[in-house]
């Protein structure tokens, strides 16, 4: 593939699994916008229940990424605000709305984002080795997954190019809990 760059993604922080089902990104224009019109499918996100003010949530890329994007679903739960408090970095929400169970919209204030059962696809500016963040806010559980293109790549990056690497992510997430 010329021109190309694999990508892998490995994650570090509080989780207690990955899932690789689809059917939590089945609103598609929560997920998508006119930049982004793939949803990350069952490429894999990491699910997390948050609580964890001192523990910081990381995504690394092994070569750097422009642009990446992140797709975060039912952040919150009905009455419950739960927030994604980023270390590093600008970003927009691009898309938000209902999801799988139903759902409000996502809040941005500096760099947090804010949610009640909230769904949405964020965009950050730049260029990137690691995505950093706290989940001060405990529930149930919410998830996040990302996305991007590889710097350097002039042709227009899927969804599908970083998120292979998530079934790495899955493994190590998974190891790491067997051993804890």
């Amino acid at each position: 593939m010329f021109g190309m760059t694999n990508v892998t993604v490995t994650y570090t922080g509080e989780t207690f699994g990955m899932d690789t089902s689809a059917y939590i990104y089945d609103v598609p224009s929560s997920f998508t916008n006119a930049e982004v019109t793939n949803t990350p499918g069952s490429n894999g996100t990491i699910l997390m229940s948050g609580g964890g003010p001192y523990v910081v949530n990381n995504f690394h890329f092994s070569s750097p990424v422009t642009n990446p994007y992140l797709d975060m679903f039912s952040v919150g739960q009905g009455g419950v605000p739960v927030s994604f408090v980023f270390q590093n970095g600008s970003f927009t929400i691009l898309a938000q709305g209902s999801g799988h169970w139903g759902g409000g919209t996502l809040t941005q204030s500096g760099m947090t984002v804010t949610g009640v059962e909230g769904n949405g696809l964020l965009k950050f500016s730049g260029t990137y080795t690691d995505i950093s963040f706290i989940t001060p806010n405990g529930e149930y559980y919410y998830g996040a997954t990302v996305g991007g293109m590889v710097s350097g790549v002039p042709e227009p990056a899927t969804y599908a190019m970083l998120l292979a690497g998530l079934g790495l992510t899955g493994a190590l997430a998974r190891r790491k809990n067997k051993q804890q």
